[in-house]
Order: C-alpha cells, then structure tokens, then sequence
C-alpha cells in the first residue's frame, strides 16, 4: 500500500546499510576497521532516525505547534499523555498515529460513538479512556482533568473560558474549530506536527483527495439534471443546511433543498419536507431515528408516506465506521462512495462498496476487516 510504502522502503535501507559494511569491514587493516565500525553505527543511527521521521536535530528542537486561535504552544517532545473534549477526535488521531497508547481522556460522546464503531476492533486501549472529566456540552471540570495528568488537551475553539481555566491551571491547550475540509486537514497537520509525523500527515491527505476524486471523474459525466434531490435529517425535524453536509452532497452528486438554511440542524415541519419532496432521505447518526422508524410512519404527529423518498423506500441511515460518517473526517471519501452508489447506480455498478471499505481500512490505518466487521458498518443503513 502507498501509505505503508514510506514505512517499509526505512526498514530495507537499514537492512542494505547494515549489509554494506559488514562486507566492507572484511578487507580492512584493525586500525581502518575500527574507524568503519564508527561510520557504520553513525550512518545506521541516522538511517533509523530517518525513517522515523526524526533526525538528531530535530529531536533536539522544540515542537511548535500554531493552534486555530493563532496562539503558540511550545513542546520539548511529543506528549506522551492526551486529553480531548472533541467528539471526531480520536479516529482522527487514530488514523494519523495508528495503535498507541497516548489517549488518557475523552468526551462522553466519543465513547458513545466509539462502542458502536469499528474503531473500538482497531484500537482496544481506548476503552480505558477517562470521560469523567468533561460533559457532553465539551464543559470541562479542571480538578478531574488533572487527575489525568495530561501532557496536551484539545479543545474547541469556541470554549474560550474553558481554555483560560486549563491554561490558568498550568495544562497546554490545543484549539481546534470545526466545520470545513480545510478545517480537517489543519486537524491533521497538527497532529503530525505535534508528534514529528508530517510525511505520514501529507500522504493521508493526498489519498484523501485521491479517493475522492475518483468519485469526481464519474460525477462529472452527468449533467446536473440528473442529480437527486435529498434531505439529511440531523435531529427529529431538524435538517443540514449550510453545514459540512453540502460537501458530501455534492461530491456525490446531488442537490439539497435546504442549503440556504444556516447550520446543520435547522428546525422545519412536514409542509416545509412536502414542498421539497426529496428522492432520497438520509438519517444521521447523532439522532436514534431508524429508516423503519420513517418508512412505516412510527413517529407522533409526522406523516411521511406522501413523501416520494419514503414511497420509493429511498431512506437510509448514514453509517458509523471509526466514528460517524455525518461530519467531516478522514472516512468522508467513504462517505461519498457511499453516497454516489445509492444515488447514481448504473453509473457505480462496478464499485462494491464492501470492498472499498475494505481497502480502505488496509490502506489508512493498516487494519483487515472482518466480514463481520464489515456488515456492522455496512448492512444496518436501511433497517
């Protein structure tokens, strides 16, 4: 796999330089074989400090980390003990640094979401993380926090009391704001950066793009008339508007009525759903509303059987894989693959979307998925 490339072209040239200088210390006088045998060490060191993305130099520097508040945060080394009120967070940071030990706190949402996803097979130590210290509204308690012992805690932008507190406390705050692609590649930018990883950081982001653009090249051959209408519920009557989710919607291909409206979880009624009459409905994941819970008009004072959406059964639930598909992550290019098959099928007849999944695990975060596996992530989207 590409993303592993890096990672293993380290290893053989370390093996080759090892090789070279057993074979030349062969032909040497003692005097000239003990000045080899110096070379050979310093050059293997500094092959391995290179394929770990560290040179002597730089493990000496500091780590200078620019936040998404502008402020500085200084580090003598990676931090070794992480806290994070940000629900996505921990598959992000998973993704970026694979199985590690460096999590010591999370938000309650996070662990929510974590026990129903695939994450919770890929990274065990997880499960041990401490949520007891902030709420679900991202309100963080400093003496619990503490306790923790954290080397770094990252919080949203828009906490801006919280943080004060954290850093009146003496803790190293990171903020990070949400909402835009660019705001995920800063994300992970930061996250390389902060633990000397920026060639493992770019190569996500280029498959990021790569994977999305594939999707891209198809879309493009359609005209926009051939684009369905769709409507992502994010709460019970609350609708995306403006929010992350136009993103995804038009990278695979169709339209959302409710774009004007600001923010991902605009309130409506069923006149406004009656007027738009979307093609297809899709549920989010922040919400326990099931397709069957609309399909069979379940859900008091709603009628959703004169929507055309709900009459051609087109009603999914986006799925959950390291964490939800709904906001901005480094799964969204599954997320529009996901997209584009049920929206344009003839013309992604040939993507089988178990298989992608598949790959893509493999590739991102070097883990093979069960079929198993696979059907939680896959198979519940219409139940």
């Amino acid at each position: 796999m590409r993303l592993l490339k890096s990672l293993l072209c380290g290893s053989m040239a370390v093996a080759m330089l090892i090789s070279l200088a057993a074979c030349v210390k062969t032909d040497m006088q003692p005097n000239e074989s003990e000045d080899v045998d110096r070379q050979s060490a310093v050059t293997e060191q500094s092959a391995v400090s290179e394929q770990s993305g560290v040179t002597e130099q730089s493990a000496e520097e500091k780590i200078v980390i620019t936040d998404q508040l502008g402020k500085t945060i200084e580090f003598d080394e990676p931090p070794e003990r992480l806290a994070t009120t940000i629900m996505p967070f921990p598959y992000i940071f998973h993704a970026v640094m694979g199985n590690n030990e460096y999590m010591v706190g999370c938000n309650p949402s996070s662990m929510k979401a974590y026990e129903d996803s695939a994450l919770k097979h890929m990274y065990t130590n997880m499960a041990n993380a401490d949520t007891s210290w902030v709420d679900t509204s991202f309100v963080v308690n400093v003496e619990e926090l503490l306790k923790l012992n954290p080397d770094v805690v990252f919080q949203w932008s828009w906490m801006e009391d919280d943080i004060e507190k954290m850093e009146n406390a003496g803790l190293k705050v990171i903020a990070l704001q949400y909402g835009t692609l660019d705001d995920l590649e800063t994300w992970i930018k930061i996250i390389s950066q902060l633990y000397r990883q920026e060639e493992r950081g770019g190569e996500l982001i280029d498959y990021f793009h790569e994977s999305v653009n594939e999707v891209a090249e198809k879309i493009g051959t359609l005209s926009p008339d051939d684009y369905p209408t769709i409507i992502q519920l994010y709460g019970d009557m609350m609708v995306s508007g403006t929010g992350f989710g136009n993103y995804w919607v038009e990278q695979s291909g169709a339209v959302n009525p409710a774009k004007e409206l600001a923010g991902d979880d605009r309130k409506v009624d069923m006149e406004q759903i009656y007027e738009w009459n979307p093609d297809i409905l899709y549920i989010g994941n922040f919400v326990d509303i099931q397709p069957s819970d609309i399909l069979d008009n379940k859900l008091e004072g709603q009628d959703w059987s004169l929507v055309k959406a709900v009459q051609d059964g087109m009603v999914y639930k986006i799925p959950i894989g390291g964490y939800r598909w709904d906001p901005p992550g480094v799964e969204t290019p599954l997320m529009i693959k996901w997209l584009a098959k049920i929206q344009h099928p003839e013309l992604f007849a040939d993507m089988d979307m178990r298989q992608e999944v598949k790959e893509f695990y493999k590739e991102v975060y070097n883990f093979e998925l069960t079929e198993d596996m696979l059907s939680e992530i896959l198979d519940d989207t219409q139940n």
